[in-house]
C-alpha cells in the first residue's frame, strides 16, 4: 500500500511539473522594437531595434517592464505598443518615454540606474538600442 502512494505521489509531482511547463511564458530570444503605424519619426537614423529580449528574462522579472498584463490569458502581457502609442516624445505615457523615462520600466532609465550602482549597461544611443546596421 505504501508503494502504490509513493508512484502516485511521483506520478502526482512529473504531471504538476508538466503542466507547469505547458502554461509557462513564451520568452522570445529578440524582439524588433518598431514605432508604432501613423507615429512620426523624430531621427531618419532611428529604426527598429533588436532588444535582446531572452538575456534580460535572466536578470528581471517579468512584471518589471510588463507593468501591464492580461488577466485573460496566462503568459499574455499587454503590447507595450498597445497603449504607448502617443506621437508626442514629451507625453508622459507615449511611446517615445516608454523607452526614454529618468526611471524603470524604461530602457534608458533601468541602464542608467544599473550604471550608476556600478553596473556596465550601455546608455549611448548608438551604443545601446540604435546601433548602426553597418558592417
Amino acid at each position: 500500500m505504501v508503494h502504490k502512494r509513493s508512484i502516485f505521489a511521483t506520478v502526482m509531482v512529473v504531471a504538476t511539473i508538466l503542466a507547469t511547463t505547458a502554461l509557462a511564458y513564451e520568452v522570445k530570444e529578440v524582439i524588433i522594437l518598431e514605432r508604432p503605424d501613423g507615429n512620426t519619426e523624430l531621427n531618419r537614423w532611428i529604426g527598429p531595434v533588436k532588444f535582446p529580449h531572452g538575456k534580460h528574462t535572466m536578470y528581471l522579472a517579468c512584471l518589471e517592464c510588463h507593468h501591464k498584463d492580461s488577466a485573460k490569458e496566462l503568459g499574455k502581457f499587454v503590447a507595450c505598443r498597445q497603449c504607448h502609442t502617443d506621437d508626442d516624445p514629451t507625453a508622459e505615457n507615449g511611446f517615445y518615454r516608454a523607452w526614454h523615462s529618468n526611471g524603470p520600466p524604461s530602457c534608458l532609465g533601468c541602464h542608467a540606474l544599473t550604471r550608476a550602482r556600478g553596473g556596465k549597461s550601455p546608455v549611448g544611443c548608438t551604443s545601446a538600442c540604435h546601433k548602426s546596421e553597418k558592417k
